[in-house]
């Protein structure tokens, strides 16, 4: 069986649409290059990532950035603060390092603060703002995996351009169903995978794909 690792993006993408996933993922026969909003997000989450390791100033593309920064940053209270925190699971939702040949389960968080039994997670968004709760639940889980003295987890999405948050909170005791959500979208994969099949799913994100020309069904 093809061997594959897992993200929120790369579970989306599946969800989306298993023939997207398989052509980009599987087969490997193509790439997405992204566009100039993911390239301008990739710059920014950079700047960000800098101003909060290292103080540095950021640039004129976001120094309109740098109040709801230093706002956050004082919000933030005590404890330690990570970022672009790297955490990764192995197959039996073990920690293990990003590189490791057992990776199985990779996420990366943009900001995070642990405090005792308490920790808080941020994720910037530089797009449209359109939450999907399920990226939040799977920073749940990895901060409850990866520490276990954590009881409580804050996470919340950092709207940049609408300068607006969307939260939720999850308490250890909510693992165990948040698991079995994803391990059940996963597990979709894995099928796919056994039986090679990978449909199609049209819609108006077939003109933002990669494989729409390998495609016949895209719109």
């Amino acid at each position: 069986m093809t061997k594959l690792t897992h993200s929120y993006s790369s579970i989306k993408m599946y969800m989306n649409c298993p023939l997207r996933y398989y052509h980009q993922r599987v087969r490997k026969a193509v790439t997405d290059p992204g566009s100039e909003a993911t390239h301008h997000g990739e710059r920014i989450h950079k700047f960000l990532e800098d101003r909060l390791k290292t103080n540095t100033d950021l640039p004129q593309e976001a120094a309109h950035y740098e109040p709801l920064t230093s706002a956050i940053v004082k919000s933030l209270g005590e404890g330690e603060l990570l970022v672009e925190q790297e955490l990764t699971l192995n197959a039996e939702l073990k920690p293990t390092g990003w590189f490791d040949t057992d990776a199985w389960l990779r996420t990366k968080i943009d900001v995070l603060v642990v405090n005792q039994k308490n920790a808080k997670v941020l994720d910037w968004k530089t797009g449209k703002r359109k939450p999907d709760f399920d990226q939040l639940e799977l920073y749940a889980l990895q901060i409850f995996t990866h520490y276990p003295e954590v009881e409580r987890v804050s996470v919340g999405f950092v709207w940049l351009k609408d300068k607006a948050m969307d939260r939720e909170v999850y308490v250890r005791q909510d693992a165990a169903a948040l698991w079995e959500k994803l391990l059940t979208q996963i597990k979709r994969i894995e099928k796919s995978v056994e039986t090679e099949v990978w449909p199609a799913r049209p819609s108006g994100l077939c003109r933002f794909c990669p494989a729409r020309h390998l495609c016949d069904y895209a719109q």
